[in-house]
Parts: structure tokens; sequence; C-alpha cells
């Protein structure tokens, strides 16, 4: 099968398509042949090195996944040959979706939702799942809390501001004046753009009081930002890498909650944003979809920036 194998770190190069022998399931496994496989930034990490000491090389990347089951290991129970599915792989443990097939626990794994197509499922696990997380499981959102979205226009800012509408929140996020327009059809009440010099200020004048939740989905100097926007009692939640320190001295007053984010898959959680999307209430946003082959591209597009939404692989 053809599949995109890294020899070593490095930049998008590395990457490169190869025949490799296809893949058996194990006991507990499924075989899917893959349709679609959607590019992360923890691709990129990954990549690069970021994570090396739990890396083998040669390596593979891939941990959004949607396709067909073709066959399934022993002890299997719930699958069949020629279901829809979609999910998202063992992180650090089973990537590999940049590939013709792909196999992994059944467990884990979550039928397609119906009203959508492959390239719009492979969008949605790691990103619509982190959203959730951040805002439902972390954040313990509720209907009349206020939620600021730092980067309300990328792959899982987009979701989480549909998330954060769903549950009865007033939303404001952030994001490029470009996508001001998308951002608040998906639900914000009030979006502020980035890359004015005086953003901060501006979210200082639309937290009304304080926001209950922010989540931070940018980085830099965003936690010790947040923490002087926030209510009494309000929540922080970051899933991004803090190479810097930051002060925390504005969370001691309001008494504020910080949460980092590392996600497991969960299927129970991904069969529920998958109902929510056959519903018409979670729309995947795909800017852009490229061949197997052009895994480079779309990791040189990601690390370009500005992105809106997805850039999902196809296989065929």
């Amino acid at each position: 099968m053809r599949a995109i194998v890294a020899e070593a770190f490095g930049n998008p190069e590395v990457l490169k398509l190869k025949e490799i022998p296809k893949p058996v399931p194990g006991a507990g496994e499924v075989l899917v042949k893959v349709e679609a496989a959607s590019v992360n930034p923890l691709d990129i990490q990954t990549r690069r090195g970021d994570y090396a000491e739990y890396v083998s090389q040669p390596f593979r990347l891939g941990v959004d996944v949607s396709g067909t089951v073709e066959a399934v290991g022993d002890g299997v129970e719930g699958f069949t040959t020629g279901d829809d599915v979609f999910y998202s792989t063992r992180v650090l443990e089973n990537e590999g979706g940049y590939a013709e097939y792909h196999t992994e626990q059944a467990k884990i794994i979550a039928k397609k939702p119906t009203s959508l197509s492959f390239v719009e499922a492979a969008s949605m696990p790691i990103a619509a799942s982190t959203a959730w997380v951040c805002l439902i499981e972390r954040g313990r959102l509720k209907a009349g809390d206020r939620v600021l979205i730092l980067g309300g226009s990328g792959g899982v800012g987009l979701f989480a501001v549909q998330i954060a509408k769903l549950t009865g929140a007033h939303v404001v996020a952030t994001c490029r004046k470009d996508a001001q327009g998308l951002v608040k059809e998906l639900g914000a009440d009030i979006t502020v753009d980035y890359r004015a010099s005086n953003s901060w200020e501006k979210l200082d004048q639309h937290n009304g009081g304080g926001f209950d939740v922010i989540v931070d989905l940018i980085g830099g100097n965003a936690i010790e930002e947040s923490l002087t926007l926030l209510a009494s009692g309000g929540r922080v939640v970051s899933i991004v890498d803090q190479p810097q320190p930051q002060s925390l001295y504005a969370g001691w007053d309001v008494n504020a909650e910080i949460h980092l984010v590392f996600l497991s898959p969960n299927a129970d959680r991904l069969s529920r944003l998958g109902s929510l999307a056959d519903r018409g209430l979670l729309k995947p946003t795909v800017e852009q979809t490229l061949p197997l082959e052009q895994a480079a591209e779309a990791h040189r597009l990601i690390e370009a920036g500005g992105r809106t939404g997805k850039i999902v692989l196809v296989t065929s």
C-alpha cells in the first residue's frame, strides 16, 4: 500500500510517499481502508522532532482518519466489513493515517456520520473532540456563561465557536479580519481582530464583568493575558505547549482555574459529536483537500499560518 513515511525529523521534505506492507488487524482491531486523513498541528510538531524522545525513526503521521472497515480482528464487536468509520488514532503510539490502510483498536473508533463526506468526517475527530473537552469537560461551560475563544477561525476554534453557542453561552472570539464573517455565521456574538494592536483592550471592553471560560488556542503569553479578563472562579483552558514561563499573579484575585489539555481518543465522545453533525448542529469547515502524495505541501500550508478550517489529504 502507499503511505507517507519519514526517515528522519526535519522540514516537510522528509515526508516521502512509499510502498509498504498492508497491515493486518490484530485482536480487538479493525483494518480501515482510508479515504481521507486531515492534517493537524500535532503532525507538524511530530515531524519537526518536538516529541523525538517518544517517536522512533522511521515514523508515520496522521491522527485523523475516515474510511471503510475492510477486515476485523478477533474479539471485535459492533463493527463489520463495509462500515464507514471515523476516529483519531492513539497519539504517539499508532499514528499513520496518511496511508491507504490503517489498523486501530475498535474501542476508540466510531461510525461515520451519515450526513458527512469522508473528507468532512476526517476533519472532525481531533479538532471537534478537543473543542468539546476544552469547553464542556474541562471548562464546564453552561447556558448563560460568557466564553472567549482565542483563535476562533482555526480547526479547533471553528468547532469551539459552534459548541459554545449550542451550549447557550455568549461567545466572543478572536480571528483574522477576513474570517470574521464565517466565525459569526457559526455562532460568535462578537469577533475581535487578533492582529489589531489593541486587541486585548478590545477584549476587555467585551468581557461583561469577566469571562467564565477562556479557551487558549494561540499560545504565546495568552494565559497570562487571559487571567486579567476572567470572572471570579473562571477557567482558562489551553491546548498549546507553554515553552516560556508566564505570570499567574492576576489569577489569584479571581481564584482562577488553569487547565492544560492533551486529548485522548474516546469513541463515545466522537459518536456524540457525530450525532450533532447529523442533526445539522455541528458543521465541519474544510479549507482545502490535497492528494496523499502532497502531504509535504499540506504541512507547508499549515506552517505558513492564516488557515481557516482544516486541510485534508485524500487517498484517491
